[in-house]
């Protein structure tokens, strides 16, 4: 049963046939003596496969396998024992006791003869012929072991040429293999990496901020804002002529919403342009940040006084009414946003701080 694995070794190519009928080589990683198969590997679709197969059905479709190992079990008559000098005929050894001698005499052997057959029976006649004199040869004693011989194969016309093309085709195969496997390795190898340093960078976020539920945004608006080249407005900046005045105004977040830890999503890059940053989800639930810009005649940041705004919106009224033109100046938007703050002053309660309000800095001017 072992004589039938000695052509089979790990690590060899040898051609295999699938269930729909292709056939294709792979690489031989195991033999198993006892159930007769041997389990073979190759590398389909980025994925490396492998099954169990029974010897017989590799040997019948990898001829040269089955002719190796029959060369490796047959010894030439011609080799099995050396012929006796002089003679014509293959001489039977015979060991004596003495020593390793061999008796070359050959008994008479009978030759039969027929004759013409009488009455319906055959004649036969016996004739003994003298044995072929023969020289005694001294016979060398048993070795234990044998030197080694080339094979050959009964019926079987060797090509030269086929054994090394084949070996040379099995290796280039198996190395393909090997590259392929060692490229998988490396692929995964650079992801585990990847993911690595993702964790890390996800860890050092979440503890900027611990226990915000919102610090994957919070995350991105703040790489963001690290590429803005920030120039707001300042009150050195010329205040320009317009016939109607667009301006918007940021506030900054207030107590309830620095509680609830929510996220400052807009941001005042120059003195005429906003970016709003909107959270949004993919469809595979991935978060990413759309980033919106909106341009005005004035932007005012959350760093900005009732005086810088005044300067720029409201003031400039004042002196068309003096030079006989009309004027109106009005604040819009939702509840908290600071239409109030900006336009009556400081609130501390119940207490009002009118002074610093647009209305009172108007009525100063008049």
């Amino acid at each position: 049963m072992d004589e039938d694995f000695s052509a089979i070794k790990s690590g060899i190519s040898v051609d295999i046939k699938r269930t729909d009928g292709r056939v294709h080589p792979a690489v031989v990683s195991g033999v198993n003596t006892q159930t007769r198969c041997v389990t073979v590997e190759w590398f389909e679709q980025g994925e490396t496969k492998g099954k169990e197969i029974e010897i017989e059905a590799i040997l019948a479709l990898n001829l040269h396998l089955a002719t190796n190992l029959n060369n490796q079990n047959h010894i030439p008559n011609n080799q099995a024992y050396p012929l006796a000098r002089y003679s014509t005929k293959a001489s039977i050894p015979v060991i004596s006791n003495k020593g390793s001698y061999r008796s070359n005499k050959i008994q008479g052997r009978p030759t039969t003869i027929n004759s013409a057959s009488v009455n319906g029976h055959a004649q036969v006649e016996t004739q003994s012929i003298p044995p072929t004199p023969t020289t005694p040869v001294a016979t060398p004693a048993p070795r234990t072991s044998m030197a080694p011989m080339a094979p050959v194969a009964n019926n079987v016309t060797a090509n030269p040429s086929a054994v090394p093309a084949a070996i040379r085709k099995a290796a280039s195969r198996q190395s393909n293999v090997v590259k392929e496997v060692e490229k998988l390795k490396k692929n995964r190898e650079e992801r585990r990496q990847r993911q690595a340093e993702l964790k890390e960078e996800k860890e050092a976020l979440m503890n900027i901020d611990p226990g915000n539920p919102n610090w994957e945004f919070l995350g991105m608006i703040r790489a963001y804002r690290a590429n803005i080249d920030f120039r707001p407005l300042r009150e050195t900046d010329a205040v320009e002529d317009h016939q109607i005045t667009v301006c918007v105004r940021k506030r900054p977040l207030n107590k309830k919403e620095l509680t609830r830890k929510e996220v400052d999503v807009i941001s005042v890059p120059s003195k005429d342009q906003i970016i709003v940053h909107e959270p949004r989800n993919k469809v595979d639930l991935t978060k990413y940040l759309e980033n919106q810009h909106f341009r005005f005649d004035y932007a005012f940041d959350d760093t900005c006084s009732n005086e810088i705004v005044y300067k720029y919106t409201a003031k400039p009224l004042v002196q068309t009414i003096f030079e006989g033109g009309m004027a109106t100046c009005f604040a819009y938007g939702q509840t908290g946003s600071g239409k109030t703050h900006t336009m009556g002053g400081d609130f501390h309660g119940k207490t009002q701080d009118c002074k610093k309000g647009i209305y009172a800095m108007a009525a100063k001017d008049v």
